[in-house]
């Protein structure tokens, strides 16, 4: 029976990790090597951790000190020992059935990546993504192409994956705060075959107020910025043939950053911030323009914030999105 290796970081969330154990250790697959690495935790994590270590001897309890998540998965991924390797976030959680589900579709399919459904929770909504209709196969051209769509079946997270741990031999985290999932996949998908997305929602993914992800603007976004010029430096000499579609998903990170940008009640203090992206958009301007993998809006909205008036061309473009609901509906 496959031992599959479940890789959890952990850092001051004695809050939600409870919940998070409880579901990797209730999988209806028992055959599992729990990673619980404490990032250097200041609240109750590490008594949790160690804890819950003494009642499953499925959990090896790794202490380090505080270096990121990153560093937290590459610390694990040096000491697995399972023929296929999941991640989960300590703040989520998965269904019962999730990994035998990913299992099986492993076995059915030959696959070298399973990638399930996910709920993503706020705080006043539930919205499912990554499911339907049946399941899916791509070998690594189609991967590329899928995973290369904003809100593909993918998805851009490792969480909600199981992955051969052959694949990841040579590869470990960068040591980003945000965005790390997204690079490393990049680099991940060249090392599979055939990805699997399967017809079930088995993660649930929560947004917290106080996470990484939902932070106000700042470095962390401009990061993003460079690491999706990073992944097209790596598509533009790996898979030259994908060159077009990276550019559209470059473009798509660009205007997802200058959307949390605005997204702030002031915007005025990002001068230095703007000057960067402008740079960057005009970096890539060439591989956007007369791009037929580029949406229009994304084009309208990467123009509209070189000239200066992005936040009233957005609010038109939000407008005649409701407007063409109301009218559908």
């Amino acid at each position: 029976m496959d031992l599959i290796s479940v890789i959890i970081p952990a850092y001051n969330v004695e809050k939600h990790l409870e919940r998070c154990l409880d579901s990797v250790c209730g999988q209806s697959y028992k055959n599992l090597e729990i990673l619980l690495v404490d990032d250097g935790s200041s609240d109750g994590t590490p008594q949790i951790c160690d804890s819950y270590a003494k009642r499953d001897d499925r959990i090896r309890v790794i202490h380090k000190e505080n270096g990121g998540v990153a560093a937290a998965r590459n610390t694990a991924l040096d000491m697995m020992t399972g023929d296929m390797t999941a991640f989960s976030d300590a703040d989520d959680y998965y269904e019962p059935g999730a990994l035998e589900s990913m299992h099986k579709a492993m076995l059915m399919h030959n696959a070298d990546m399973v990638c399930c459904g996910y709920y993503e929770e706020f705080d006043d909504r539930i919205t499912e993504y990554g499911t339907g209709p049946g399941d899916v196969i791509y070998n690594r051209h189609d991967a590329y192409e899928e995973y290369f769509k904003m809100g593909s079946r993918i998805g851009s997270g490792c969480w909600n994956k199981l992955i051969r741990s052959e694949v990841l031999n040579d590869i470990r985290y960068k040591p980003y705060v945000m965005g790390e999932d997204v690079e490393m996949l990049c680099r991940t998908i060249d090392k599979c075959d055939r990805v699997a997305c399967i017809d079930y929602p088995g993660y649930h993914y929560i947004h917290r107020g106080d996470s990484a992800t939902r932070a106000v603007f700042g470095e962390n976004n401009i990061n993003m910025l460079h690491i999706a010029d990073e992944m097209l430096e790596y598509i533009k000499e790996h898979h030259p043939e994908l060159t077009k579609q990276m550019y559209a998903y470059n473009a798509a990170w660009h205007v997802a950053q200058i959307q949390v940008m605005y997204w702030s009640k002031d915007t005025s203090g990002f001068r230095k911030e703007k000057q960067l992206i402008r740079d960057s958009i005009r970096a890539n301007m060439k591989g956007y323009e007369n791009n037929p993998c580029v949406p229009a809006r994304d084009m309208l909205y990467i123009k509209s914030f070189l000239y200066g008036c992005f936040k009233p061309v957005q609010s038109v473009c939000d407008l005649l999105v409701r407007i063409r609901r109301m009218i559908h509906h």
